[in-house]
């Protein structure tokens, strides 16, 4: 990603403005780490809930360049003068959305879903790129992997099947794409039913080197 390469002038410095945590789920929030030898301290937006939990986290980079929290909103803010973001409060998690001040599209981030809330809704329905929690297709698809895992919707995620695509499906975003999948889940491999069937609902599936024009 050559566009988050650190800055000539300095190999310390980072281009990023501002790092967005939707939950305190490990796999989200140990990149920080990687972070942790730039001059300047992280700037970390995240609920209440997230911060506390992530209290071990601060510690650790508070002796190499240490986190500035900032409190996320249900109203717009801006986090580096031309992109805005709000956040939607799910059950254990949030979703973000981004708005492009200068062209006024609007972008939605889901990657932890296990509620379709009416905040959700709307915001999926006003966006005009979704990102959506693809994490697992069935309720029980890990059970099959590991008899006595627990289900998606104990996981808060909400499976594909019986519980996003229709709803998806009807939205009128430009794009919807599913991120944040398991590697249990069938819409990974090319010429499975489920990939299909994702794929004639209108809806993308995530893949590295994804690249999205607002």
């Amino acid at each position: 990603m050559p566009q988050l390469q650190p800055r000539r002038d300095s190999p310390r410095n980072t281009p990023i403005a501002g790092v967005l945590l939707t939950n305190a789920d490990i796999d989200h929030a140990l990149g920080l780490l990687l972070l942790r030898q730039q001059e300047t301290p992280l700037i970390v937006y995240a609920a209440d809930e997230t911060r506390t939990a992530l209290a071990w986290i601060d510690s650790v980079l508070a002796r190499f360049c240490g986190i500035k929290w900032r409190k996320i909103s249900a109203d717009f803010q801006s986090l580096n003068g031309t992109i805005g973001f709000r956040a939607i409060k799910l059950p254990s998690s949030v979703a973000f959305q981004f708005r492009d001040d200068t062209s006024g599209a609007t972008a939605l981030f889901a990657p932890s879903v296990g509620e379709l809330t009416g905040e959700l809704r709307d915001a999926v329905h006003a966006s005009d790129v979704v990102m959506f929690d693809g994490t697992f297709w069935s309720d029980g698809e890990l059970t099959a992997a590991r008899p006595g895992a627990r289900s998606a919707r104990e996981m808060n995620h909400l499976p594909i099947s019986d519980g996003s695509l229709d709803f998806l499906r009807q939205s009128r975003a430009r794009r919807k794409i599913y991120t944040h999948i398991n590697n249990t889940n069938p819409i990974l491999m090319p010429g499975t039913r489920e990939r299909a069937q994702v794929e004639q609902a209108g809806i993308e599936i995530g893949r590295d080197g994804l690249e999205i024009v607002l």
